[in-house]
């Protein structure tokens, strides 16, 4: 039989239940459990401008850069110690994902200085857990294939030393920041080849590589002998390159392992390069072979820094940009009339960016691409990319550019002009960006011999040609720079001036410059020669700049 219940038990039971109901939506709502798992999300699809899927790269920083902190132990360091949130890649689908902290940030998306630039303020909020959408579609602004230009990076590290991801990840990571070429030069070791090979397409071309590290001996009086990348060779070379141990697989007693070094590259018709010579404190990285040792074909000018300027690395304890240095050491050289070639790379070791340095308060991390060299030959492929290499055919810029096209008298970087019957050259400079230009008196240099003997102005356009012509009273050579908003920087390779005689420009036997070895010393280093670029940190802002004032 149905029980009835009387009226009075009814809206008692009734007022009950709604105040149980109320409770737990008041609980739900006040005291909600949030998995430790879930993310605040920023995703989406990128493609180009014929709607087309698009590897790119998404970076994520915090928009309000502060001081960080830096501690070899991470659990010790109090506050923020990066202004980088992360880094993220889109698939061959265009997919990407990053997560991001709720605060306020600015994401860029870029495929490098070749492609438009885009990059958004946002304000993340806590409970924004189903993720925020963020599509966006890139132009491609300048073709630099078509000129016969090709992007690469000339500095990589992968799991087969102290990098954070495999090979074909950074191949894929090269792809998506506009890299046409690579190489990867993992400390003492070539073990990640067979997979890093395997990357090869008709539009990336990967090349072997192995940065020497070396260790100093018990018996060395100095502290290691400097890192040294060789190149597109195919077997690896040591003090004991079988040592399991690949740290222990370079250790030097002195210059004459230096030197060995660089015989066995060349036997195997291999390239080598000083690297970061200047590193800013006295350890084994730190190149002291000055003066020492000859025959090398490179010297990293611009390694993972920002561009050379008062912008300093944490651990700088000279308080000077370390590329300045070896940008002026390299001047010291060609005015002694050697040909050597400036190269450019990363030196990356996580392409998020989460373990990659420098850190600071100003935008810059040396991630893949970042910067880069320009190689000009007329097929892509890694016999032609070895030989702008060692001819020096090359300019070197910054993940955001600019592109720097120069000529004398029809010459490239790399090349030489002889003149047999004028003391006045044209030099012919096209710059291009992707990112309006600096307001400056100073934008564009011209440098002769190690002296800026030519400025012009910039103004904020995408585009500047400019021509000059330049009185030469002896043999020498022509670079130029280009700076736009920090950090946009190039740089050319020199284009050599050889008047008469002809043919003894550049000279054909190394040659030491004065006081060379002095700068195996820590303390000392080349007269800086030209003064800083009007682009900095400190003075001239960020290439973001413009978004305060929305």
């Amino acid at each position: 039989m149905k029980r009835i219940l009387p009226n009075k038990t009814y809206v008692v039971i009734s007022f009950l239940a709604f105040l149980f109901c109320a409770f737990v939506i008041e609980a739900q709502t006040a005291k909600v459990n949030i998995p430790l798992s879930s993310k605040q999300t920023i995703y989406g699809r990128i493609t180009n401008q014929c709607d087309e899927p698009l590897n790119a790269q998404v970076q994520v920083w915090y928009y309000n850069f502060q001081e960080v902190t830096f501690s070899v132990n991470p659990a010790e360091a109090k506050g923020r110690t990066d202004n980088l949130i992360g880094v993220a890649y889109s698939d061959d689908l265009g997919f990407y994902s990053v997560e991001v902290p709720a605060d306020t940030i600015l994401v860029i998306v870029t495929k490098g200085p070749e492609w438009e630039l885009i990059y958004d303020r946002m304000i993340i909020q806590p409970e924004e857990f189903d993720g925020i959408q963020y599509n966006v579609s890139l132009n491609r602004l300048y073709d630099l294939e078509k000129l016969g230009w090709y992007a690469g990076d000339t500095h990589t590290h992968s799991i087969h030393s102290d990098g954070h991801q495999r090979p074909s990840k950074i191949a894929n990571a090269m792809k998506s920041v506009g890299l046409s070429w690579g190489i990867l030069t993992d400390h003492n070791s070539i073990s990640g080849s067979e997979e890093w090979l395997g990357n090869q397409t008709n539009n990336f071309i990967p090349i072997v590589g192995n940065e020497i590290t070396t260790e100093p001996s018990l018996s060395a009086e100095e502290n290691g002998y400097g890192h040294m990348n060789q190149t597109f060779i195919t077997e690896l070379n040591g003090t004991d390159p079988s040592n399991p141990n690949i740290w222990a697989r370079a250790v030097m007693n002195g210059n004459d392992d230096v030197r060995m070094m660089i015989e066995k590259t060349h036997k195997q018709n291999g390239l080598i390069s000083v690297n970061h010579p200047y590193s800013a404190w006295d350890w084994a990285g730190r190149f002291k072979s000055w003066g020492l040792v000859n025959g090398y074909d490179i010297i990293e000018i611009w390694n993972g820094e920002p561009p050379h300027s008062p912008t300093v690395n944490l651990w700088d304890t000279l308080k000077m940009n370390i590329s300045t240095y070896a940008v002026h050491t390299w001047f010291e050289f060609l005015n002694s009339g050697n040909k050597i070639t400036g190269l450019a790379g990363s030196d990356c070791h996580d392409v998020t960016g989460k373990n990659a340095y420098p850190k600071g308060k100003y935008f810059w991390n040396s991630m893949i691409g970042n910067p880069r060299t320009y190689a000009h030959i007329n097929r892509l492929d890694k016999g032609n990319i070895k030989q702008a290499i060692k001819d020096g055919n090359l300019f070197l810029t910054s993940c955001f550019g600019p592109l720097l096209l120069v000529n004398v008298e029809g010459k490239y970087p790399g090349e030489v002009v002889s003149l047999s019957d004028k003391q006045q050259v044209k030099v012919s400079i096209e710059v291009l960006a992707n990112h309006p230009l600096l307001n400056s008196e100073d934008g564009v240099r011209i440098i002769f011999n190690g002296r800026v003997v030519k400025s012009f102005n910039t103004v904020d356009e995408l585009k500047v040609n400019k021509n000059a012509d330049i009185d030469i009273a002896c043999d020498g050579w022509i670079i130029v720079e280009a700076f736009g908003p920090y950090p946009m920087y190039a740089i050319t390779n020199p284009i050599y001036i050889d008047v008469q005689p002809l043919g003894d420009w550049p000279v054909n036997k190394w040659i030491e410059p004065d006081d060379s070895m002095l700068w195996n010393t820590f303390s000392n280093h080349p007269e800086i020669t030209i003064p800083n670029g009007p682009s900095n940190w400190k003075d001239s802002g960020y290439i973001f700049n413009e978004i305060n004032n929305e």
